[in-house]
């Protein structure tokens, strides 16, 4: 396809551009006004910070305020001898503070999820490696606003070993506590029940210990039945699983649904799954990564799925690894992008996929081209302005770290709204939680997202759900919650974003369900 054009500058810090005056004229002329207005679909971007941000190595990356002072910071994973790194974010100023923190390990790093484990309001970091690493994974409590984190992994129970993946902080049997599950490619999955002071593995008693090559998985209520079922994408030809969660034990339903791949070669995989309702019908879709091509399953209603990737122009790419879902350009449709893996330091081949309502058309920026991903994609709005900013790891020896700043227009960029889903103490542990916007007093669907259960390879966030508008005005927002009486719908009508603070609405759901306003 042929590759839409866009302009960029540097950031240097907050305000400061470097050779901004070429970029700046490209960004004027690539935004003047034609007969029909400009074309916002035409993705702009600048680098945040690049002698900061900068290097090979990184894997996974994720998002969350750990120090609970408003902003959101970044944790990136690394590849062996490489230090991991956190950046603190403060006013808009990045800063590297893994060492201090006692979180730079120098171990292949594959995974990590941020999530509260033991319901404290601090956010705790749970880091996957590789076996050839020779250690087992590390569960670190933040031991209070972010000034110390100790590592309990052993502890608690879960200092698992293995070539791991995706791992993700879920409830996933509705008690209220926050339970974890970790994928591997080269051992069976294992799932950890929080029994409060102590997790324990109850994979095989509940039927997701799945030995096939996992290197990506996502939860998500896929038949609206109240429990969080989980996708897992498998490689070297086997097989993918969609387990359902029947309460008491999960069932593999992947080939009767025919979403597992049956028939692919031994070269074929999967990889990076995520979720998202790309059409706005209110129900949530199922996009899957991988070697050989991707899928992108419709979910048509009552737990049944159709493939329409290749008609909606996304089953390309040859070595498909991690995608994120962000509405870029605040149209009020969300955007795809697609990042592929090489294993020589070339330029791999990524995808920036403007939804188009009917099809998906690829807009890759020109310096996306050249940095590329591999690995690690987030999109966030770190800087509150409404508008979708992008976090990418890349691995290969000539790769790059880089955080890029959206430029969507001032007046386009508040056309947009977030909203943060807590529990009823104002804590991280509603992952799952599915959020829906309408057009105000009516059942007009503008969006559908859920709250991060795994994402941007082998990941997971702690923060808002954002939601591009296609024009300025109120609306009306519902959030599900699973609870043990099932699906619960709390409801918040007639929200205006412009009277949010940071365009974040936050909405606090107790166990039962029922809202929380103080």
């Amino acid at each position: 396809m042929k590759l839409a054009s866009a302009g960029f500058a540097t950031m240097m810090g907050p305000g400061r551009r470097a050779h901004a005056g070429a970029p700046a004229r490209q960004r004027a002329s690539a935004r003047k006004p034609g007969p029909a207005g400009p074309d916002l679909s035409v993705p702009h971007f600048e680098l945040v910070q690049p002698d900061l941000f900068a290097g090979s190595g990184g894997q996974p990356n994720c998002w969350a305020d750990f120090d609970n002072d408003g902003d959101l910071d970044l944790f990136v994973g690394f590849k062996a001898d490489l230090p991991n790194r956190l950046y603190r974010h403060d006013d808009g100023t990045f800063r590297e503070v893994a060492a201090e923190l006692n979180l730079a390990d120098l171990n292949d790093t594959r995974a990590a999820a941020w999530g509260d484990f033991n319901g404290d309001g601090q956010l705790d970091l749970y880091v996957g490696f590789s076996r050839r690493s020779g250690i087992p994974n590390k569960l670190y409590r933040n031991d209070g606003s972010g000034k110390h984190f100790t590592e309990v992994g052993r502890a608690m129970g879960v200092d698992a070993v293995g070539e791991t993946r995706q791992v993700s902080w879920i409830d996933y049997d509705n008690d209220g506590k926050v339970d974890l599950f970790v994928a591997f490619r080269d051992a069976p999955n294992m799932l950890f029940h929080n029994d409060g002071d102590r997790f324990i593995d109850v994979a095989r008693e509940m039927g997701v210990d799945d030995p096939r090559k996992t290197v990506g998985a996502v939860w998500f209520d896929m038949n609206e039945d109240g429990r969080l079922d989980l996708f897992v994408a498998n490689q070297d030809g086997t097989l993918n699983g969609l387990f359902r969660n029947d309460g008491t034990r999960f069932v593999d339903v992947a080939h009767e649904l025919r979403m597992d791949a049956d028939g692919r070669p031994a070269n074929f995989g999967s990889n990076g799954p995520s979720v998202i309702d790309y059409d706005n019908d209110g129900r949530l879709d199922l996009f899957v990564a991988g070697y050989g091509r991707n899928f992108l399953y419709h979910n048509d209603g009552g737990g049944k799925f159709t493939d329409v990737a290749a008609e909606a122009g996304v089953a390309g790419g040859d070595k498909a690894t991690p995608s994120s879902w962000g509405d870029y350009d605040n149209d009020g449709r969300p955007d795809l992008y697609v990042s592929s893996y090489v294993d020589r330091p070339v330029n791999e081949r990524d995808y920036l996929y403007h939804n188009e309502g009917s099809h998906f058309r690829d807009v890759l920026p020109p310096e996306f081209a050249r940095r590329g991903a591999t690995h690690g994609i987030q999109w966030v709005d770190f800087d509150g302005d409404g508008a979708l900013d992008l976090a990418m790891a890349n691995n290969n020896p000539e790769g790059h770290l880089s955080l890029y700043r959206n430029l969507l227009p001032p007046e386009r960029a508040r056309r947009s709204v977030q909203v943060l889903v807590l529990d009823g103490k104002g804590h991280h542990t509603r992952a799952g939680s599915e959020v829906r916007i309408y057009a105000p007093g009516t059942r007009k669907v503008l969006g559908s997202r859920i709250v991060d259960t795994g994402s941007g390879y082998c990941s997971q966030n702690a923060m808002p759900v954002h939601f591009g508008l296609s024009r300025e005005a109120r609306i009306d927002v519902e959030v599900t919650s699973l609870t043990r009486a099932g699906r619960k719908i709390t409801r918040v009508a007639k929200v205006d974003p412009d009277k949010l603070p940071r365009r974040v609405l936050v909405v606090r759901i107790d166990a039962d369900g029922n809202r929380k306003t103080t």
